[in-house]
């Protein structure tokens, strides 16, 4: 651990520390996103420092100070509190060199300042140069995925002993930032954090969630329609995290969820949450649920509360599609078929692109036609006592150093055995941008792990339910569910991981079956011609009519606007 000594620029005489220049010292974009570098907007930073900081006594620890934009932020608003030397008062750490230069430029000369370590934060235990314990913390933390952090290192952040149950695994960096970062924390004090979407959303964040609101006397988190750092190469959604009156130890609490159209609004919010005229959401709530009206929201719950509403996972078991781990290598086109001498019969249908399912049945058509468009509609998957010379000359173009040290190969009984006989019932999109379908499978053929494989369970078998259940989710209703289940990603994209989909809600009426046909053929002929808004609207109509919804014309006008609304909102 190096500790760096800068000078400070502090005008101890007025009070207000000078303003800097980074335009000569930054990063580019690609070095920034592997940093998780994302610098704060200085109005967030200014109007975060003048919550957390409440006395020109307290103490700042800004975890990754990067730009510098909260520290400088930390020391205006130490200066308009009052502080002598607020330099004295501010403490950071940051692993990036540069993060250094922007710290010098900011303090620039009058003293030595010793309180900044040049390291890695969760490293950090006893630092010598600081307090035991600080009044603030406040940050921005990187956002690295734990894909990104390293195996060795994700296995040495998961054994360590923290406050909360449930860390590690696939926590991303910015969580055990806030993590360690609570090791510092004094008795009655805040912390303030620009975080991403996932903090709403991600099951490893699920732990901070349920544990911060235990340990603080109040919790808040706000939601930002606006995406802030657009111009810092990420789309992704910012959720701002506050947190007042650390306690000694664990009580009842619950966090206080809501959302802002951008950052005049946020102020607004925080300053009549600070002050108690605001406390928001308490039930835990989706961004999805926080953009709906009371009156929408009491509309969908009214709906929800219908005898015949299921979750889609007492019909079915959702999967992940097929694991190959090497798609490129065994997901092959028509013409990379012909280039291997690779006869089609040999291979099995798969479903690589949900585009290349544009209705909701899936017939062997799709797939020729999605082959002579160039498209992926080929596994190879070859077993230990299977025989097929063009495969077995096709498998040895592999490379044997990557093909060793592919932990997915390792795992099968013979390493380009990819398929492993299931054929689903059914498919569900993994990401999409306008809703989710349900697929019918009337083929042989199988799918990637880019679409979910659906299995049906005994009970719920027969065409009939498979079908009503297809219609169902294409209604208002369901969409608008999949939106509050689904989880939000920086372009706008919505996910739905396997348990995320089970937990759609599908009005399931009684209806004849001769009608649910001619309504399902009718479905899939709108759908291939594209028409998926009439779509949409006819399935509302056969659905909420059946289950003798009253006004259901109504319910399907304001459920479909109250949709339009929720997606416009989680796009960029």
């Amino acid at each position: 651990m190096n500790f760096v000594n800068v000078h400070s620029a502090m005008d101890t005489q007025a009070g207000e520390p000078v303003a800097f220049d980074e335009t000569n010292v930054v990063r580019g974009l690609e070095e920034r996103r592997q940093l998780g570098a994302f610098y704060t907007p200085q109005r967030l930073s200014g109007m975060l420092s003048d919550w957390a900081i409440r006395r020109a006594s307290d103490l700042v620890l800004e975890p990754s100070f990067g730009g510098c934009g909260f520290l400088a932020s930390a020391l205006s608003t130490l200066a308009r509190k009052g502080a002598a030397e607020p330099a004295k008062r501010v403490f950071g750490c940051d692993i990036d060199s540069l993060a250094f230069t922007h710290l010098s430029k900011l303090f620039d000369g009058h003293r030595d300042l010793d309180g900044f370590v040049q390291g890695d934060f969760l490293d950090c235990f006893e630092v010598d140069s600081w307090p035991s314990k600080f009044t603030a913390v406040i940050g921005n933390p990187p956002y690295i995925p734990h894909q990104r952090i390293g195996k060795e290192r994700v296995r040495e952040l998961s054994s360590r002993v923290w406050p909360g149950t449930g860390v590690g695994g696939r926590s991303s960096l910015w969580a055990y930032f806030i993590w360690h970062s609570l090791r510092f924390i004094q008795v009655g004090g805040r912390m303030a954090w620009v975080l991403p979407g996932a903090f709403m959303q991600a099951d490893y964040a699920k732990a901070l969630r349920d544990y911060l609101p235990r340990r603080f006397e109040r919790v808040a988190a706000f939601v930002v329609r606006d995406r802030l750092f657009i111009s810092e190469g990420t789309d992704e959604e910012t959720v701002v995290l506050l947190a007042d009156g650390f306690r000694e130890s664990e009580a009842d609490g619950r966090m206080a969820v809501g959302i802002a159209a951008d950052l005049e609004e946020l102020e607004k919010t925080i300053a009549r949450w600070t002050e108690g005229l605001w406390t928001g959401d308490l039930s835990g709530p989706s961004a999805a649920i926080l953009s709906l009206t009371s009156a929408e929201t009491s509309l969908f719950s009214a709906v929800a509360a219908h005898e015949s509403v299921l979750m889609f996972g007492k019909l079915a078991k959702v999967q992940i599609g097929v694991v190959t781990g090497a798609n490129h290598f065994f997901v092959l086109s028509r013409s990379d078929l012909e280039a291997a001498g690779i006869p089609e019969s040999a291979c099995i249908k798969v479903l690589s692109k949900f585009k290349a399912s544009a209705s909701i049945a899936l017939v062997d058509e799709d797939f020729q036609s999605y082959a002579a468009e160039g498209g992926k509609t080929f596994l190879i998957s070859l077993g230990k006592e299977d025989q097929s010379a063009p495969i077995e000359r096709y498998l040895s173009t592999f490379d044997t150093k990557r093909r060793e040290d592919n932990s997915t190969f390792r795992k099968r009984a013979h390493w380009s055995e990819t398929y492993d006989g299931r054929r689903p019932d059914a498919f569900f999109p993994v990401m999409h941008h306008d809703g989710p379908r349900l697929v019918l499978n009337e083929t042989n053929g199988t799918s990637t792990n880019t679409i979910h494989r659906v299995f049906f369970h005994a009970a719920a078998a027969s065409a009939r339910t498979r079908k009503l259940a297809a219609v169902s989710i294409l209604t208002s209703f369901s969409q608008m569910s999949a939106e509050i289940v689904g989880r939000r990603y920086g372009s706008g994209v919505l996910k739905h991981e396997p348990r995320d989909a089970e937990r759609l809600q599908l009005l399931m009426p009684k209806v004849g079956t001769a009608e649910l046909n001619s309504v399902f053929k009718e479905l899939d002929q709108l759908l291939r011609r594209g028409s998926r808004v009439e779509a949409a609207m006819r399935a509302d109509t056969f659905i909420y009519e059946a289950a003798g919804l009253t006004s259901a014309k109504k319910i399907s006008s304001d459920l479909i606007q109250a949709l339009a609304v929720v997606r416009q909102r989680r796009r960029p």
